[in-house]
């Protein structure tokens, strides 16, 4: 479906004008191990007997030039498993010890290496690293249990994983002032930390477990985050402080995605086996970030934090694949696919989602028949398959390529019982993204980035008849591509400045074409963007305030329009044991969701993209601030947020009306003040925690009237809380999520259709000013993993509303076919769902 026209050919052009080799410092001069001991035995009048299979290929980092032997040959055993014995004063031999593996601890803000981390494994000291951060330990201690101690460091967790023996698995330490607030390592659980500018990060690969996930997927873990809900229980609408899902911006390596999920929203599309790091910000985003007024989820697959370099999953939805393959010392290759079993096992998952995602669409009504036609198959399949390239340069240099593929396919056949004619309705949804990405470093204070991104995103929905004979094809797409420039310079360990420049070219399609009559519709749309960035970061000596300020300069070249977006973000720790936040940003979007009919692309998937024309659908523009506070001491954490919202030139054909307003096609605002406040407790193998927010959220549209009522987002006032068990085999989560009901509409029950003989419409009374009822669901998730010499088993299961509660997510009023009499269309929540799992990683 996505065209292979999409070429990237003119990308490595570039890049391989700008590769150039930069000469390092003396002191960094890396050589051939072999070579170098070549060059002793000439200096110093020995030899050296050595088998040169085990060291051929090896680099080191040349010792300096004033070093005596001893000396020389000690520098060099610090950085490899190399034991040196003197047979005579002029023989040396030399040992490769290959049954180890290497650890190595750098300061995570300065990178310097760090001497002296005690190391430990079962209550035992193995030793201290030496002078430059490194300690080799042997291969069958299991890496994931050690334990670290420094009386000046504090040790995160965040690691690389093992790739060959010339390598080292990374542990970056922070400075003991931060030990118990700057970062807050189990944020609702292992795996998800509160950052000190009050982001989110989120490591898939370390995660505990959360309710009613069998995965670490990344978007449905971000309902238990205060002040984020899926009020359809799907990730396809993510409403962050009261903003649609459109207005989130979520990126994989800096490309943007169009399609967030599978099974229309169910799971999410991005493979959980992948090694991954999320940032989740919902204000005070840098200036490097362009659109998503809501917030911005950028999705990184940079960082290998995987113990096993294989892994296998089968589940009741798919079958799961990763592997990253060491291709040689320089480079490595990390593939990962997924692909339904949908299409050959119609497990319970599968059914409690179809029955979610079908309800109130055209697909529901073919399901279930009447006396003209009926289904007599139905075939739906997903997939996503992920390459990630990367590869290092002698000079430090690093070359990312990476891309990624998604893909949704619907089919079934609607037959005729009278005669057996049979025709198709097909429904497919692709999403293809490419990133490549060239970083270099001038020194230790000067680097730069130069970035081509891509992405492809198409919906295609055909419809046929056996009735009529109308056909219907629809399609949207949208082609996504951007440059980028990037350059961060240290001026002092205080301040550094990271300025840059981006251009994008945004092109959007949508056709509609129907049969019987013919009627052809077609828009298309391009936007330029030209958008220079500056932004100073400081960090005061002993680390207590951290600032950064920045500005963006965004020029549309279509509507010679140049809008300025300032950003800052302010983080002060006030002891060991309170931070305090103040943060701000303007922000504009051009892309937007709208819904000209309820039953577009068979109802199934009903919004599609637009971009910003300045006459219809104006530039969205977005105002806002917070300031938040954070206490973390003896296992206890609180953290909290006030924070007002103004988001701009809103579409009210992108808000999914579905009352008075839902063909009017007029701009407005929304206002947001909202609360977010969560407690959390850790005692020993349990976490106990509990979110809350409240928000008034209210629409203004000059031309109507009213001119103000609540949001359809509007939820005054939502929860999650769960309670977990963890040790290292056996992980279980119970929890959920309360929210108030969201504002529906109702009709004038004793008048509900006005002007019945000519012009029937319904009587609405004003809008939102009712509410369905609130929501609460309970879920429950339980694994256990079996160790084994070089492989782990892992098994478990969770349950999605757990106690069948019959929640309504919707309800909306239409007439029927006759327009003589009026449908209550009521939406039902999933219900009881079971899943369950097995995964081998080798």
């Amino acid at each position: 479906m996505i065209k292979n026209k999409f070429r990237l050919n003119s990308f490595f052009v570039v890049i391989l004008i700008l590769i150039s080799y930069n000469m390092e410092a003396q002191s960094q001069e890396k050589i051939e191990l072999v070579v170098l001991l070549s060059e002793f035995e000439d200096e110093y009048a020995v030899s050296f007997n050595y088998l040169y299979d085990d060291l051929v290929n090896t680099e080191v980092i040349r010792p300096p030039r004033t070093n005596s032997l001893a000396e020389a040959l000690g520098f060099i055993s610090n950085q490899f498993p190399l034991k040196f014995t003197y047979i005579s004063e002029s023989s040396i031999s030399v040992n490769y010890n290959k049954t180890v593996h290497c650890l190595s601890f750098y300061n995570a803000r300065t990178r310097k290496s760090i001497p002296g981390v005690e190391v430990i494994y079962d209550n035992q000291t193995l030793g201290y690293s030496n002078p430059m951060g490194r300690i080799f330990i042997d291969e069958s201690i299991n890496a994931i249990k050690l334990q670290f101690a420094h009386p000046n460091y504090y040790d995160t967790g965040v690691n690389s994983s093992i790739q060959n023996i010339d390598s080292c698995k990374t542990f970056y330490l922070f400075p003991e002032i931060e030990l118990d607030e700057v970062l807050i390592r189990e944020y609702l659980t292992k795996g998800i930390s509160l950052n000190p500018d009050n982001s989110l990060k989120i490591i898939p690969q370390e995660f505990g477990v959360l309710p009613g996930l069998i995965n670490a997927d990344v978007l449905h873990s971000l309902q238990y985050v205060s002040g984020i809900v899926n009020m359809d229980e799907t990730i396809a609408q993510i409403n962050v402080r009261g903003g649609t899902h459109d207005q989130n911006l979520v990126l994989w390596n800096g490309s943007r995605m169009y399609q967030t999920g599978h099974f229309f929203g169910m799971i999410s599309a991005i493979n959980p086996l992948i090694n991954h790091k999320i940032k989740v910000i919902k204000n005070g985003s840098s200036a490097f970030y362009n659109e998503g007024v809501s917030s911005v989820i950028d999705i990184s697959s940079r960082e290998h934090s995987q113990e096993f370099d294989r892994n296998l999953q089968l589940d009741f939805l798919s079958a799961n694949a990763y592997a990253l393959l060491e291709l040689n010392r320089k480079s490595n290759l990390q593939v990962a696919l997924r692909r339904s079993l949908t299409d050959v096992w119609e497990s319970p998952t599968y059914n409690g989602f179809t029955d979610k995602v079908f309800q109130n669409t055209e697909i529901q009504d073919l399901l279930q028949g009447d006396n003209n036609r009926t289904t007599t198959h139905q075939e739906l399949q997903f997939f996503d398959v992920s390459l990630q390239y990367d590869y290092e340069f002698d000079s430090g240099d690093k070359l990312n390529f990476d891309v990624l593929a998604i893909q949704n396919e619907l089919t079934f056949d609607e037959v005729l019982e009278t005669t057996q004619e049979q025709k198709r309705n097909d429904f497919k949804q692709g999403n293809f993204l490419a990133n490549l990405t060239y970083k270099t470093d001038w020194s230790d204070k000067h680097s730069s980035s130069i970035a081509f991104n891509a992405s492809f995103y198409e919906l295609e929905a055909f419809n046929q008849s056996v009735l009529s004979n109308q056909e219907l094809l629809q399609t949207n797409q949208v082609v996504d591509l951007k440059f980028s420039l990037r350059d961060s310079y240290r001026f002092s360990e205080h301040f550094t400045l990271n300025s840059g420049y981006q251009f994008s070219e945004v092109g959007v399609t949508n056709n509609s074409a129907v049969t019987s009559p013919e009627v052809i519709l077609r828009a298309k749309e391009v936007l330029r963007t030209h958008s220079g960035v500056g932004e100073l970061t400081y960090i005061s000596k002993d680390e207590k305030v951290m600032t950064r300020v920045g500005v963006r300069a965004n020029y549309y070249t279509g509507f010679d329009d140049v809008r300025w977006e300032p950003r800052f973000n302010f983080s002060y720790q006030a002891n060991r044991y309170w931070r305090w936040n103040l943060l701000g940003e303007i922000k504009n979007q051009t892309l937007t969701q709208v819904i000209d009919q309820q039953q577009d692309f068979l109802g199934v998937e009903k919004r599609r993209w637009i971009l910003a024309d300045e006459e219809n659908f104006p530039i969205i523009n977005n105002k806002q601030i917070e300031v938040g506070f954070n206490f973390n001491k003896k296992g206890w954490l609180f953290q909290g947020s006030l924070y007002h919202k103004i988001v701009e030139s809103i579409s009210s054909g992108s808000q999914g009306f579905q009352n008075q307003l839902e063909f009017l096609q007029i701009s407005g605002d929304y206002e947001v003040t909202g609360f977010e406040v969560l407690v959390q407790k850790r005692i020993h193998d349990f976490n106990f925690w509990v979110n809350f927010s409240v928000m008034e959220n209210t629409y203004d549209f000059n031309n109507f009237s009213p001119q103000q009522f609540a949001n359809n987002f509007e939820i005054t006032q939502s929860s999650a809380f769960g309670v977990s068990f963890t040790t290292d085999q056996l992980k279980l989560s119970l929890g959920g999520r309360y929210f108030a009901g969201r504002p529906t509409t109702e009709i004038d029950f004793q008048n509900p259709i006005l002007t019945p003989e000519t012009n029937p419409r319904l009587n609405f009374l004003s809008p939102n000013e009712s509410n369905l009822e609130d929501y609460l669901q309970i879920n429950f998730t339980a694994t256990y993993q079996f160790q084994l010499s070089k492989s782990s088993i892992r098994t478990g299961f969770s349950i999605l509303n757990l106690f069948n509660s019959n929640n309504l997510t919707q309800q909306f009023f239409r007439l029927n076919d006759s327009n003589s009499s009026v449908e209550n269309v009521r939406i039902q929540s999933l219900e009881l769902t079971p899943n369950a799992f097995i995964s081998i990683q080798f």
